[in-house]
């Protein structure tokens, strides 16, 4: 098992969600987690910024698991934007 604790940054003037540790085993499963936990968090903080579209995102890492962040695509207005950076660290 490889498990990864995840410290998110900030969103606005704050730092809405609280850190999670995460089984990495499965890559996949892992980032819905991580997308599960923190979007209860990051909606009310996206809404109040105008932008609460953003809260239909998904969360991805870089290839050594030491940064991640939150990406929302629009494919067919072919927009999109990186929120919420997140420092990985193995547990």
């Amino acid at each position: 098992m490889t498990a990864y604790r995840i410290e998110f940054g900030k969103v606005g003037d704050s730092y809405p969600v609280p850190p999670i540790t995460v089984d990495w085993t499965d890559p996949n499963r892992a980032a819905r987690e991580v997308a599960a936990h923190a979007i209860p968090h990051l909606k009310p903080v996206l809404e109040s910024l105008g932008r609460p579209e953003l809260a239909d995102c998904l969360f991805q890492t870089n290839g050594e698991r030491t940064y991640g962040e939150f990406m929302w695509l629009d494919l067919v207005g072919g927009r999109g934007a990186r929120f919420c950076p997140a420092r990985l660290t193995p547990a």
